[in-house]
């Protein structure tokens, strides 16, 4: 018997068991889709500053700048650039581990080589690997790279995980931990300015630290390893070239010390240190070959690279 309160189910209303509406897209699969596009993305992007940062670093050791930006080769130098410091940090994390757990079997000296292994010795092997038989350098020149590379990474990883003991054991004050022997330093007019606590400033502090060091091994791996590494592995190892100048452009780029002639307007084998979208970077060649030159596209009609070209009627010729 049905009394006038319990009218009939209202079917606009969906009950709790119901589900999702037909055609409705499935969120919970779109979700960690979409996170990991922008993971991806913000990835990418961090390759794509460090490259830019390390080829103008190598540029600024040149005397030229260069800065276009749309070009998707710096995500792969930025990959050359930042894996030495990843496996350093691995192999460090790895000793950082081993030592801690084996502390109480005697003096942290007697876990050193678990440092030397993972941090110098087996990083020196790989790079030694990449300079001499990838790469195509000399034995000597190699190992010493090799050796560089391996101890410059190692120094930096020990800092940023010692800098990170001591943020932690100092409890985010390590300014004061290291300078006043734990008596903490007063920001009283930068605290008051902005509303921040201490604390925050010496994190802040500490952080740009780490900014300022990460800068420093790109400019030091752009200046001495990024141009013993070949293009296609992301480096900048110059290519040895013949230029074909323009013939209208012949009159001003002699001026520049480059020899060729309205007859011949092919150079002889130079470097060609970079490629940019606007300009050519060349060293010439014996006896000026200290000089570098910035050609703009327009004077160059063409580039040679691979089997040198004789001109016709060259007595040097075959």
């Amino acid at each position: 018997m049905q009394t006038a309160a319990s009218g009939p189910p209202d079917e606009s209303e969906p009950s709790a068991s119901s589900g999702p509406p037909a055609g409705a897209p499935p969120r919970a699969a779109s979700m960690p889709l979409e996170m990991l596009v922008k993971s991806l993305a913000a990835i990418a992007a961090i390759f794509y500053v460090l490259g830019f940062l390390t080829t103008n670093s190598y540029l600024y050791l040149l005397g030229v700048s260069d800065f276009s930006l749309l070009r998707t080769r710096f995500i792969l130098t930025g990959v050359l650039t930042f894996m030495p410091i990843v496996l350093a940090l691995v192999g460090g994390i790895y000793a950082a581990v081993d030592v801690y757990a084996h502390n109480d079997e005697g003096p942290l000296s007697t876990r050193a080589y678990v440092w030397v292994l993972a941090d110098i010795a087996l990083p020196f092997a790989l790079y030694f690997a990449l300079f001499y038989l990838v790469a195509d350098n000399d034995a000597m020149t190699s190992a010493r790279d090799a050796a560089l590379l391996s101890v410059v990474c190692a120094v930096i990883v020990l800092a940023v995980l010692s800098s990170l003991a001591l943020y932690r054991t100092s409890e985010r004050r390590p300014l004061s931990h290291l300078a006043r022997r734990r008596q903490p330093f007063n920001y009283d007019r930068f605290s008051a300015r902005f509303g921040v606590p201490d604390a925050l400033v010496e994190s802040m502090i500490f952080a740009v630290g780490g900014f300022l060091l990460m800068l420093a091994y790109i400019a030091l791996f752009g200046q001495y390893f990024y141009p013993t590494i070949p293009e296609q592995l992301g480096g900048g190892r110059p290519r040895i070239a013949q230029v074909l100048i323009a013939a209208d452009a012949v009159p001003a780029v002699r001026e520049l010390g480059l020899e060729i002639t309205e007859e011949a307007p092919l150079s002889a084998p130079l470097e060609l240190l970079w490629e940019g979208e606007e300009t050519y970077v060349i060293r010439l060649p014996h006896p000026h070959s200290r000089t570098v030159v910035q050609l703009a596209r327009p004077l160059v009609a063409g580039v040679v690279t691979g089997q040198v070209i004789v001109p016709v009627g060259d007595p040097e010729g075959p």
